[in-house]
């Protein structure tokens, strides 16, 4: 797949010409430098920017920004009463959770990584077992079940004493919404949230059918807006009361300070102030990040809402070696949202 990108290869839409100023030139200018594929940004309810690279696909994989939906899978279950809070325990919903050491975590440690689960996640292991890249792009060989591997995995420290980012543990959350609601988390959600708000998705799973919980989500930038827009505005698309805004006020707040992340190896120098549940805070801001600067900002004092997503192209030797770099992650994202 082609990379880098070159300028031609963008459109540009900038909808209301009040938008036209200096900040807005600096984003599309550092949004192209970075090789996003797509940037949207909404401000008091209307789109004001569009960005697209024309040879990307139009749903990309969103990566850890999928941590953040299931987050909004437990949501909804609470508000649906399928489950009772976030204060209850796994093993209310997962029986074979009722035995061992993982029987007193509850989901509240799971959504804010401290429930001392294993996290022996590793993405390549798990979608490209043993480095065969080119034997699974070609539709051969068989990746790991990740639905067994969320019913055996077991705790290796005390939960609720430090907050250690844990991928393997985030797939226990669709396991859970299977057990409850007989479907999978990505047909729940369809109903819930896809659907009403008119978002197109798509949801990666294991070769038996299994959703997964770290990453997965492949969707656009407009969609992620969207889900934005229904969190800023309280739960509220269209006039119709979608998601409780005390829900969304308990699933965005912060849980876990700036210290306690930094204690975890992978966010010792992180400059996210504080954490929820699976959704990062950033002084006002409400962010939902995936690897490669994949992000979701939602800024509801100033009323703006942002997305940018960057297409994985492992195969691509440029693409890998740019991974390395800082530039493709696009951290300037979130500052150039802060002050427009």
């Amino acid at each position: 797949m082609k990379f880098p990108p070159e300028i031609k290869d963008y459109s540009i839409n900038i909808y209301n010409k009040k938008s036209k100023n200096e900040k807005i030139s600096e984003i599309i200018k550092d949004s192209i430098i970075s090789f996003s594929s797509s940037i949207t940004i909404y401000k008091n309810n209307e789109k004001i920017l569009d960005i697209h690279n024309k040879n990307d696909n139009h749903l990309i994989e969103s990566l850890s920004i999928t941590k953040s939906f299931c987050s909004l899978a437990i949501m909804f279950l609470i508000q649906d009463k399928i489950i009772n809070d976030v204060d209850d325990l796994v093993c209310k919903y997962i029986k074979s959770w009722s035995y061992g050491k993982k029987r007193d975590i509850t989901i509240k440690y799971i959504l804010t990584h401290t429930s001392g689960l294993d996290r022996y996640w590793n993405y390549d292991d798990f979608m490209f077992p043993d480095d065969k890249f080119d034997y699974f792009f070609n539709g051969q060989g068989k990746r790991p079940n990740v639905e067994d591997i969320s019913l055996v995995i077991d705790k290796t420290r005390d939960n609720n004493l430090e907050w250690y980012y844990n991928n393997t543990a985030i797939q226990v959350i669709p396991t859970l919404v299977k057990q409850v609601t007989g479907i999978q988390i990505s047909s729940y959600l369809n109903k819930k949230l896809f659907k009403p708000l008119d978002i197109k998705f798509k949801w990666n799973t294991d070769d038996d059918g299994n959703a997964y919980g770290p990453n997965g989500l492949m969707i656009n930038s407009d969609g992620l807006c969207k889900v934005g827009l229904l969190i800023m505005n309280n739960g509220i698309w269209n006039g119709k009361n979608i998601l409780s805004p005390d829900l969304i006020n308990k699933m965005t707040r912060q849980r876990i300070n700036q210290k306690q992340m930094r204690k975890c190896p992978l966010f010792s120098k992180t400059n996210f102030t504080g954490y929820g549940y699976l959704w990062y805070k950033y002084n006002d801001l409400i962010i939902s990040e995936g690897l490669l600067g994949q992000q979701l900002i939602i800024d509801k004092k100033k009323k703006i809402v942002a997305s940018r997503l960057l297409q994985t192209k492992w195969e691509n030797k440029t693409f890998n070696e740019e991974t390395n770099k800082e530039k493709i992650y696009f951290h300037q994202f979130k500052y150039l949202i802060e002050n427009m």
